[in-house]
């Protein structure tokens, strides 16, 4: 059995009565019900009787105030942060803030720049120039323990027959290596290892 609901909104007599129910968050729609109402009860809280908009590509249908209202919905885009440049997840309905956009940085070194990502050659040089001194470091502790290691054996009396020539070729591996033009990180052609 239905029932209607008087001027203020409650029940005349028991019945049911169909909804459509909103989150109470951002009165977005969310479902619809049959809802008993005893007689002089209201509707639940987020509930209305009026139908909503038809479903819209890229729109959530949204209550405000006594109105069903359109608002852009971006949870399904990929979409990412001007600022940083990493991928965001849209969680809720409205349009796209300002630090925003659908458009995916190339690089790790894209910036934006208000419209759209442009490569920052100088962070891009820096983190090259970073990486091949990083490499530089490493190998240079390498060779320096080959060498300490060799020197020792030999000091020592305890080499093994060819240690006199691993320790010419890591000696020399070094010296190639310090003798490096660390300024332009691209291209840069590191010395051979020695084969010991």
């Amino acid at each position: 059995m239905k029932t209607t609901l008087d001027h203020n909104g409650f029940a005349i007599s028991d019945g049911s009565v169909q909804v459509y129910n909103v989150d109470p968050k951002n009165g977005e729609f969310i479902s619809e019900s049959e809802e008993f109402l005893n007689q002089g009860v209201g509707l639940p809280a987020y509930s209305y009787l009026d139908k909503p908009l038809p479903a819209k590509q890229g729109f959530a249908v949204c209550r405000q105030g006594d109105d069903w209202v359109y608002q852009e919905d971006h949870r399904e885009a990929l979409v990412y942060s001007t600022e940083t440049g990493e991928q965001v997840t849209i969680t809720e309905p409205g349009g796209l803030p300002d630090n925003l956009t659908p458009s995916q940085p190339q690089t790790p070194f894209d910036k934006w720049n208000g419209s759209a990502w442009v490569m920052d050659i100088d962070a891009k040089q820096k983190a090259e120039t970073d990486k091949v001194t990083a490499d530089k470091q490493r190998l240079e502790l390498q060779a320096k323990e080959m060498i300490a290691t060799l020197s020792d054996a030999i000091e020592l009396e305890l080499a093994l027959p060819g240690d006199d020539l691993k320790l010419l070729a890591w000696r020399k591996y070094r010296v190639l290596l310090n003798q490096l033009d660390m300024k332009n990180a691209q291209d840069i052609e590191w010395p051979a290892l020695p084969d010991c």
